[in-house]
């Protein structure tokens, strides 16, 4: 499947998530903070928009995300899903460019981050979730490089991969929607303590989540 196929499909199912009978969309999201599901899809609407303008400014910070949700805080959900699609429509190209892999990655992160607020669990497996991961371990393989940290094999359910120059020290065995959630910040250091290490992971805890740290336990 392509880039723009794996996004298409991924927000069908997000759309089809947030418009059921039952949907609350004023629930918070706990994987992500002060935000409800309407945020999220404020963000995701928003984002598209700003990843076609290539608009990054705030990104390091947090404020990329909390300016487009802080943007459309009056908006309907559903105005919010026409933008959405009206920016999908004019953002095409971008799937064939580097940016593709990271707008997979976002998109299915946060598929995850609004079934945990609904507790409508599944899509764990699959071509999603194997394409969500690509762009984060090619980030992960030069996090730890840069930090000079030895290198680590990751065994995921779609395959496995060495992080990191040499030798792999260590061996992380752990299935690809668990490492989506981990190296994406939803995971508390103790979680990722936890996963099957089969040397002590110390050395890797700081690096292995590359977008934020979570301080309390993230159960789904």
């Amino acid at each position: 499947m392509s880039n723009s196929d794996v996004y298409d499909a991924a927000r069908r199912r997000i759309t089809e998530l947030v418009t059921h009978d039952w949907a609350d969309i004023d629930a918070d999201v706990p994987a992500c903070p002060g935000w409800t599901v309407r945020d999220v899809i404020a963000h995701l609407a928003g984002g598209l928009a700003d990843f076609a303008a290539r608009r990054f400014d705030g990104v390091e910070t947090g404020e990329w995300g909390e300016r487009q949700v802080r943007d459309r805080r009056e908006q309907s959900i559903e105005d919010s899903l026409t933008e959405w699609n009206n920016n999908r429509a004019r953002a095409g190209a971008l799937f064939d460019s580097p940016m593709g892999p990271v707008l997979i990655s976002e998109i299915v992160q946060h598929e995850h981050d609004i079934r945990g607020a609904l507790n409508r669990s599944g899509a764990r497996d699959g071509t999603a979730v194997r394409a969500a991961l690509t762009r984060p371990l090619q980030e992960l393989d030069k996090k730890i490089k840069t930090a000079e940290l030895p290198a680590l094999k990751i065994i995921l359910g779609h395959g496995e991969r060495v992080v990191g120059d040499g030798e792999p020290v260590g061996t992380l065995t752990v299935s690809s929607f668990e490492m989506l959630r981990a190296i994406g910040g939803r995971r508390s250091r103790k979680q990722l303590s936890e996963l099957n290490w089969d040397v002590d992971p110390e050395q890797w805890l700081d690096v292995l989540p590359l977008f934020g740290k979570r301080a309390d336990d993230l159960a789904e």
